[in-house]
């Protein structure tokens, strides 16, 4: 730490070589351990450089031995002639035979440092710049954003008018009686033009085998209909021809996406008889962020079908379509029928033309199929399921022998990848249902252990103390789904008790593993329900937070969930209650509020106020100086942590924090949080002593009424 501080000392010519100034303004992490950007890193070894070699190196030295820095990219010796040290950089010791990402440097103090990227940009917005790492030079291709092979027409040597759009080009003909300029000649279904392909029964696409096939939806009438889709108001249609050759029946599967609406599949005996109709499917929204249907036409006899495919919306319509062996459907329908499982052994289920007949608290689109299996003794139970094809997600209910109703489900979880747990089942029967967000293949496997014993934390009733403002590491893995405040259906949780001996301000935080989805709640100590709940905050952010303000006196309890079960962490930020600081003005520098020595609540609205300052983190666009905006300044006479919780905010806020004697400062580096999506704005950062700005700002020009909780505590 003292050779970083010294070589920055170096750079910047503002410390002593004694060690870390106590008013050096440097933002500290989590840790409590300096972070430098990269440009204080360049500017280190820039000075030391320059410096020669008595500031990369200089110890006294009586041999080799004693000169090794520890950095593996400096070339070490002992300089007799002086007695002193030499730690010279081989920056060739760091190169990584790649052209285009610059050339690495080798960083007294330091180690390897990545080069500066090779920059191509021309200045030309009617190019597209690139790197090209096998010449060793740079690319400018014409700008062709929709990639259909013809420039944008706003650009010389261009003549696509849309150039966001594939099916808009000077390479195409144009289409009649779609409404568009499909061949960018300036004119709208213009004489001569095409009729949309595949727009009818005359004129399907041809679909003899396995692979994938698109569609357009452009310019198409609704010339059929289908029986799984109620409004056609918008809808558009085209036909193609399945054709089963030979002399055997075959299944015929076609999963369809389509980006621009709703879509819907079916297949037909005969192409102008609706009452032929074999298989019907409206879309869902997929994984990839598209509508998907799926059909399964089954045992398909010799000769030719018809697959109608609807859309709600024109574009393209991407087809999959795999001939497979013909198949009937599954019989394991309901808890009646429900197939044998047993426990170890995979199955494959097929969650594709299933019917609805079960309740459940967790959602799906489809039907679902129905497994059972027998525990001979007392079991600890876990249920994985899986899509094999990424078309839709599992939805999944562990239930007990009565299986059919609602208040039969054990548990139950959606996901990619689910995984249920049971504690101490005891023998008997069990169900397993399987749904899925979309129609989709899943595998399912049921595995069971001796019973466990349940932890302190298991629920309300039992539920250890939390103490405030320490961070709890909390082991959901081993976690049943036993507390429902209705926060997060089908989650693991635990359950903490938190006294409060005077009415507080109380703030939340769960820190989640990347890919879960989370939630943490305050509750009344019965946690009997959302009766019980006072507040509750859930997402796939990390951190997770709930805000309540006032909270009188009295017992409580603190939950916390995981959908995947992984570990969490828990903190509970606890102040006596304070009412809230009106910021009036603060619209610059001159009337800038000051926060608290501790913190306090802020409120205010940037409604009435001024775009003074861009922020680093609005990427929404607008005005070169963003959306109006206030600003607060923080002066800390010592190392503290601090949080900024932007809870409760009518917009979309963005928070950002400066540094520096006088205002606005200089933006911290990662010190931006903007507060669209599933929280508010949100910073928890180790400051060192120094002066900061706080300016509450909006995303994409936004603004109105904000407030701000700040809590300024011991790191």
């Amino acid at each position: 730490m003292t050779r970083l501080a010294c070589a920055v000392a170096v750079a910047a010519a503002t410390l002593g070589c004694s060690g870390h100034d106590a008013a050096s303004p440097f933002l500290l992490s989590d840790g409590g351990a300096p972070s430098v950007d990269a440009s204080a890193e360049r500017a280190v070894g820039d000075a030391a450089e320059d410096a020669g070699p008595e500031a990369s190196g200089g110890a006294p030295c009586l041999d080799d031995a004693q000169c090794d820095d520890g950095v593996a990219c400096t070339l070490d010796a002992c300089d007799a002639a002086v007695a002193r040290c030499r730690n010279v950089p081989d920056h060739a010791a760091c190169a990584n035979a790649r052209f285009c990402d610059g050339e690495e440097r080798c960083v007294p103090g330091l180690g390897c440092r990545p080069g500066v990227p090779v920059a191509c940009t021309d200045g030309d917005t009617c190019t597209v710049d690139a790197c090209d790492e096998a010449t060793h030079g740079c690319t400018h291709l014409p700008r062709d954003a929709d990639g259909d092979g013809d420039p944008d027409a706003h650009c010389a040597g261009g003549h696509d008018c849309d150039d966001l759009d594939p099916t808009a080009s000077s390479l195409h003909a144009e289409i009649c009686g779609n409404g568009r300029d499909d061949d960018c000649d300036a004119a709208i279904d213009e004489t001569p033009c095409s009729p949309p392909a595949h727009d009818g029964c005359g004129d399907p696409l041809v679909i003899s085998g396995s692979g994938s096939y698109v569609m357009s939806t452009a310019g198409a009438r609704l010339d059929g209909s289908a029986s799984c889709v109620s409004s056609t108001a918008q809808a558009r249609d085209v036909v193609a021809s399945i054709v089963v050759a030979g002399v055997e029946a075959v299944d015929v599967d076609v999963v369809a996406e389509f980006g621009a609406g709703r879509v819907t599949l079916a297949v037909l005996d005969a192409c102008a008889d609706p009452s032929s109709e074999r298989a019907c499917d409206a879309s869902q929204p997929g994984p990839a962020g598209t509508n998907v249907a799926r059909v399964r036409a089954r045992s398909l006899s010799p000769g030719t079908h018809t697959l109608r495919v609807l859309t709600e919306g024109a574009g393209n319509v991407t087809l999959r379509v795999a001939y497979e062996a013909p198949s009937a459907p599954p019989t394991n329908e309901t808890c009646g029928t429900a197939a044998p499982l047993v426990p170890g052994t995979a199955v494959d289920a097929e969650i594709v033309d299933a019917a609805r007949d079960l309740a459940t608290a967790c959602s799906a689109s489809t039907g679902e199929l129905v497994w059972s299996f027998d525990l001979a003794a007392v079991a600890d139970v876990r249920v994985y399921a899986t899509s094999t094809d990424g078309v839709g997600w599992p939805s999944v209910s562990l239930r007990d022998a009565g299986c059919a109703l609602a208040s039969d489900e054990i548990a139950c979880g959606v996901d990619a990848a689910v995984e249920l747990f049971a504690r101490a089942l005891p023998a008997g029967r069990y169900a397993v249902s399987v749904a899925a967000t979309a129609p989709t293949h899943v595998e399912l496997l049921v595995v069971t252990s001796p019973p466990t014993v349940a932890a302190a934390d298991e629920s309300c009733a039992g539920a250890p103390a939390l103490a405030p403002g320490v961070e709890t590491p909390v082991a959901l893995s081993t976690h049943t789904d036993d507390v429902n405040l209705a926060c997060l259906t089908g989650a693991v949780d635990a359950a903490y008790a938190l006294d409060l001996a005077e009415p507080s301000d109380v703030l939340l935080v769960e820190r989640i593993a990347s890919g879960d989805q989370g939630a943490v709640e305050l509750s009344l100590p019965a946690c009997r329900g959302p009766v019980d709940r006072l507040v509750c905050g859930a997402g796939g952010l990390s951190p997770v937070r709930a805000s309540r303000r006032g909270v009188p006196a009295g017992a409580y309890r603190v939950v916390v969930e995981s959908s995947r079960g992984n570990d969490a962490t828990l903190t509970a930020w606890v102040r006596p209650a304070e009412v809230p600081a009106l910021v009036a003005f603060a619209d610059g520098c001159a009337d800038a509020l000051a926060i608290g020595p501790s913190g306090g609540l802020y409120q205010g609205d940037t409604g009435r106020a001024l775009a003074d300052w861009p922020g680093a983190c609005d990427v929404g666009g607008g005005a070169p100086l963003g959306a109006p905006d206030q600003m607060l300044s923080l002066v800390l006479d010592h190392t503290a942590r601090v949080l900024f919780d932007m809870s409760g905010s009518s917009y979309v806020t963005l928070l950002e924090l400066r540094l520096g004697d006088t205002c606005p400062g200089t933006p911290v580096a990662g010190a931006c949080s903007l507060g669209f999506g599933e929280g508010a704005s949100f910073l928890d950062r180790v400051l060192a002593p120094g002066t900061y700005w706080v300016q509450i700002d909006g995303y994409a020009g936004r603004s109105g009424a904000w407030s701000l909780d700040v809590r300024v505590v011991d790191p």
